[in-house]
């Protein structure tokens, strides 16, 4: 039901904070609404998760608003919180001390407070191994949300987690460069991207309160031959059908992450005229299909099994592969608003569905720990492996890898290809390693059964038999 926002109505927020919920209401003005025990829409939260959907795919504007509810439930919860009366919407000082206490009790980070390049004093935060919460999620998404409470005129201070004295230390330094440019040159600055000045110093600005001590990103590859056949097991041990296992297949096959396969309709089946591609949105696409999956031969039979036997009907009337060639003969547009995989309600699978009820069940049960995105590092180990082994040359090779970054459409193409092989080459010298290890063991054992008079080693007795890799790995690769 649409409503007008005002201040005052935002202060139900502090009021009963830990009663919210989020309620999807497709149609309406307002789709993603949060909701207080008393039924009606908590303003300043539904107004966030409204402005997201303009910014920001569906699914990732639930993240963000959920995210932000979570944070509000808690405060009203919180014991220090409470007691202190630290406030979600209240004085920028009483959100810090929330943004910090969650931090630290809920996310157990470490805060360390200490100048910035600049000689601000800003909260530098560092994840632990107890931390379960995604920091970097939330800063972004309580940094939009009390953006657009500002520009909206629901929160009446300045900004929180924005440094008033960093956005001006940074601004005079713009100037400066500016004017220095000027004074040099004698024009203003040229973009960057033009090339013509040369580049500015890599200084990380930033006018946050909060920083996410900066952590580079690493896949976690996954090298078991045998990991798609125990998933597999461990879904038909817990009864998938049909449905799930294409699902999982084509998880493992393609690469794709889990909200793409869901996501996918007959229209994007219909690009290989229903044999084993689809076009697929790509994250940050906003549902645009902007690259292709491939499946094997025998997982587009399950799909058309699927579909022929297995899918829900509509309307009383199974919807077939026949039909659906048919129909993209007749009129193709009808095709995108029908999706592929549906519940027995005959709604949209979802990934979170998926997940919780399907995939984590029977994975569990079975003694195993991954989720549906390991299936995507299993895929890009295994297809570097398969291009290392079948390149030629070394223009092979960078073809090869230049053809993976565009199927897999990496936004970073080079910097992901490059987290990859750095762990890829990681554990390939750890094989090396068990080589080197049973070479030193044999060394080892050669030198306790001959040594020299007076307890010292003989040289001629076991150098002969080090390699050129323990060599070097012992030192000794110059010795005489």
């Amino acid at each position: 039901m649409p409503f007008e926002p005002s201040p005052a109505a935002s202060e139900d927020l502090d009021r009963e904070p830990a009663k919210l919920r989020i309620r999807s209401v497709l149609g309406s003005q307002f789709p993603l609404q949060v909701i207080q025990a008393n039924g009606l829409p908590e303003v300043s939260l539904t107004m966030f998760g409204t402005e997201m959907l303009t910014m920001l795919s569906s699914s990732s504007a639930y993240t963000y608003l959920r995210e932000t509810v979570l944070f509000a439930k808690w405060a009203g919860e919180d014991g220090v919180a409470t007691a202190h009366q630290w406030r979600v919407l209240g004085e920028p000082r009483e959100v810090r001390n929330l943004v910090r206490e969650y931090l630290t009790k809920v996310g157990q980070c470490r805060i360390a407070r200490r100048s910035d390049t600049l000689g601000i004093r800003v909260s530098y935060i560092n994840t632990t191994n107890g931390t379960r919460i995604n920091v970097r999620l939330l800063l972004a998404a309580l940094k939009r949300l009390y953006e657009i409470l500002i520009d909206r005129g629901l929160y009446p201070f300045s900004h929180p987690l924005i440094n008033g004295d960093a956005v001006r230390a940074i601004a005079e330094l713009r100037r400066g460069q500016r004017d220095t440019i000027r004074e040099v040159f004698g024009r203003a600055p040229m973009p960057e991207s033009s090339g013509v000045d040369p580049p500015p110093a890599e200084l990380r600005l930033s006018a946050n309160y909060f920083r996410l001590v900066k952590r580079e990103w690493e896949p976690q590859p996954i090298d078991d031959p045998t990991f798609p056949g125990r998933i597999y097991d461990a879904g038909r041990a817990h009864g998938w059908g049909l449905r799930e296992m294409c699902i999982a297949r084509t998880l493992l096959e393609s690469g794709a992450r889990i909200s793409e396969v869901c996501d996918l309709t007959a229209a994007d089946w219909a690009v290989s005229v229903f044999r084993n591609q689809f076009s697929a949105s790509n994250k940050g696409s906003f549902g645009q299909r902007v690259k292709v999956l491939q499946i094997s031969n025998p997982t587009a039979k399950l799909y058309r099994r699927y579909f022929d036997e297995c899918r829900p009907t509509t309307a009383g009337e199974r919807m077939t592969v026949a039909g659906l060639g048919r129909l993209h003969r007749k009129d193709s547009q009808q095709l995108a608003g029908i999706r592929i995989f549906l519940t027995a309600r005959n709604t949209s699978m979802t990934a979170r569905l998926f997940r919780d009820h399907y995939w984590k069940p029977a994975l569990t049960a079975a003694g195993i720990e991954a989720d549906p995105h390991t299936c995507r590092h299993w895929f890009v180990t295994n297809a570097l492996r398969h291009i290392e082994e079948i390149a030629a040359s070394e223009a092979d090779l960078a073809r090869h890898k230049q053809e993976l970054i565009e199927y897999m459409a990496w936004r970073s193409g080079e910097r992901t290809m490059n987290a990859y092989e750095h762990v890829q080459r990681g554990r390939s010298f750890a094989l090396r390693m068990q080589a080197i290890h049973r070479e030193m063991e044999k060394r080892e054992h050669q030198t306790s059964q001959e040594v020299a008079p007076g307890g010292k080693v003989s040289r001629s007795a076991s150098s002969p038999s080090i390699n050129h890799e323990l060599a070097f790995l012992l030192g000794e690769e110059h010795d005489d």
